[in-house]
């Protein structure tokens, strides 16, 4: 969902009249159907290989996932989002404001951070297994799962002398149109 959500706003920003005009209305909506029936369907396939005893054939699932989530997701989440930044840095038309930077270099800081050790680590278990490591980096795959909307949040209130307003209020600061 992130690969497809960065894609998503390079793609609004490099093309920002064909996505007005052109694109689909619906698009989204399905997408995000099938990326979530992708990740139930995946999940069930590591379920039973993996824990209902097809053990033989776990880290072959396992590092399947590992290789293209590193080769291919990862790769769509960095790229998309440098473009976008140099797009919207180099843009001396139009004033982007700073939280729409800070959002965007938090979202790949953390993604990369905390999200890829996790494939290395999978990646690195047909080597080498280490218990210890392989569970902190679980840990920090958790913690980037559910850093985002914290981001978008604390970026969204940051500069009020405190927080006032809900949760709605903040994002809707972030992503405001000015």
């Amino acid at each position: 969902l992130l690969t497809a959500i960065s894609v998503e706003r390079c793609v609004g920003v490099l093309w920002p009249f064909w996505c007005r005009c052109h694109r689909p209305k619906l698009l989204s909506a399905i997408m995000c159907s099938l990326l979530w029936a992708l990740a139930c369907v995946l999940a069930g396939l590591v379920y039973f290989v993996c824990d209902l005893g097809h053990s033989k054939h776990c880290w072959n699932v396992l590092g399947t996932f590992c290789l293209l989530n590193f080769c291919f997701f990862t790769p769509f989440v960095v790229l998309s989002n440098l473009i976008l930044f140099i797009k919207l840095r180099r843009s001396s038309w139009q004033h982007h404001p700073a939280k729409l930077y800070t959002v965007i270099f938090l979202t790949v800081f953390f993604f990369v951070l905390f999200g890829i050790p996790l494939s290395v680590q999978i990646f690195l278990n047909f080597f080498v297994y280490i218990n210890f490591v392989f569970e902190i980096c679980l840990l920090l795959a958790s913690f980037n799962s559910s850093i985002n909307p914290v981001i978008y949040v604390l970026v969204g209130s940051y500069g009020n002398s405190r927080f006032r307003g809900s949760v709605k209020v903040a994002l809707q600061r972030v992503f405001e149109d000015r």
